[in-house]
């Protein structure tokens, strides 16, 4: 699932291999194919009828999928394109509401909780069909119960949903499969409040749990699809400064330094969860 941080040289097969159009064929402005009428249906415009010219402008001014700098500076892109004004919107980690730092309330219909609120995000006290769209950020992985930099919200967090604890249940599951399981059970919740073709929007990050990779962008994506939801963007938010450690022998992974906000859509109608 990296594809999305790749490009396409801008070379055009049997040509130079110099091109002052975009490199992404979908940007590029094709010639018109006067052949892309049948010359028989009766509805063809006479002779010399000028030609209808396509819709729009030319511009650079788009929303990207990449971007360096905070969550609050790309979430209002994402609520710009996949979220119309005047929305229900349930945001269920709102928290301090730092997503929501640069974007007009007035503009939607925003219904905030959380855990402080005494409100699970899988167990969420909306009526079946009845939000536009969902915001779901938990903590993006489990931490060791001996590290001294996590904070009080985050242990209260992990304590909850007991992503990291010894006592719990035998056979539940712990570590990064406690966190995705976290995810699944909340995106299960999401699906059943979010009216047909809602916007569900995650906060995650990839991590290395136990020496293993733990690409979670890319889990999450598998395993929402199979519950019904339409993959509709990922966007990449790289932090603007180096992330450090506070003692390393050997590097064996490269260090993450950033996080990805996946974009999916509930189905048309169907509400059954597969997933």
């Amino acid at each position: 699932m990296e594809g999305p941080l790749g490009g396409r040289p801008g070379h055009r097969p049997g040509g130079s291999g110099l091109t002052d159009s975009p490199s992404d064929p979908e940007d590029e402005e094709l010639p018109e194919d006067e052949s892309d009428e049948d010359p028989t249906d009766p509805e063809l415009e006479p002779v010399g009828t000028k030609r209808r010219t396509p819709a729009g402008q030319p511009t650079t001014d788009l929303i990207l999928s990449c971007h360096r700098g905070s969550n609050a500076e790309v979430f209002p892109q994402i609520l710009k394109l996949y979220v119309p004004e005047g929305s229900t919107v349930a945001d269920t980690t709102f928290g301090r509401g730092v997503f929501w730092k640069l974007v007009s309330l007035d503009l939607y219909t925003l219904w905030k909780s959380d855990l402080q609120e005494g409100i699970d995000a899988r167990a969420l006290p909306y009526i079946t069909g009845s939000v536009d769209a969902v915001v779901f950020d938990p903590p993006y992985m489990h931490t060791s119960s001996t590290e001294r930099s996590r904070t009080y919200d985050a242990m209260a967090f992990e304590n909850y949903y007991q992503l990291n604890r010894p006592e719990a249940v035998a056979g539940a599951p712990k570590y990064h499969e406690a966190v995705l399981a976290l995810y699944l059970d909340a995106a299960r919740e999401a699906l059943r409040v979010l009216r047909p073709q809602g916007i569900y929007i995650v906060k995650c990050q990839d991590e290395v749990c136990t020496n293993r990779q733990r690409l979670t962008h890319v889990e999450l994506v598998n395993a929402y699809e199979k519950m019904g939801f339409l993959v509709e963007d990922l966007f990449v938010v790289m932090r603007a400064n180096k992330p450090g450690v506070s003692r390393i022998v050997k590097q064996v992974h490269s260090r993450k330094n950033c996080s990805y906000f996946v974009i999916v859509r509930a189905p048309r109608s169907d509400r059954t969860v597969t997933g």
